[in-house]
């Protein structure tokens, strides 16, 4: 009789801990499966990774993310797609860049088709002229959204746009006023 006991014990310790296992197992599983996306923007030899993850932050929804760069200078995007699901996964990559809620251009269109357990890259350049506008002048600043989709997914990236100020170093900060030696 005693060993019967002490075996229902242990069997009960087992089924414990083997359902503590299958909850993390579920919880690790479901956190790397699915499909995912990564926006790089390049401005002013300056690379952006933007994570999925960042894109659940509630004002970067609404909002979008900001990017500062000169007037002027182009920006180069690479969206990468990860597939870590068991199937082939396939839809449209458009970008467009807008002003006031009016599309000025549409930047990419494209048909992309990511193996499973792979990953897939697109890139574009937004060149100046994209923007409409050929001057900015002095001091000036201006936001355009590029507005980047994958399907039911839509990401925003904020572009703000300023023009340097002569005798001003880059984003129109004043340069440092060394201090006179006494």
């Amino acid at each position: 009789m005693v060993m019967v006991i002490r075996k229902t014990k242990n069997l009960y310790l087992y089924l414990a801990l083997a359902c503590f296992v299958g909850i993390v197992a579920i919880f690790v599983a479901d956190g790397y499966f699915g499909v995912y996306d990564i926006v790089y923007v390049t401005s002013q030899e300056h690379e952006q990774r933007i994570e999925p993850d960042y894109w659940q932050q509630p004002w970067v929804k609404e909002q979008g993310y900001g990017v500062g760069t000169s007037w002027g200078e182009p920006v180069y995007f690479k969206y990468r797609i990860e597939n870590r699901t068991f199937s082939i996964h396939e839809d449209e990559v458009e970008a467009s860049i807008w002003r006031s809620g009016e599309k000025i251009k549409q930047l990419l269109d494209e048909s992309v088709s990511v193996a499973p357990f792979k990953d897939a890259t697109v890139e574009w350049k937004l060149q100046p002229e994209d923007l409409g506008e050929t001057d900015l002048g002095l001091g000036g600043y201006r936001e355009y959204t590029v507005r980047i989709g994958f399907g039911d997914i839509e990401r925003k990236v904020i572009l703000s746009y300023y023009r340097e100020v002569p005798g001003y170093p880059e984003k129109g900060v004043p340069q440092s006023v060394p201090v006179p030696s006494r």
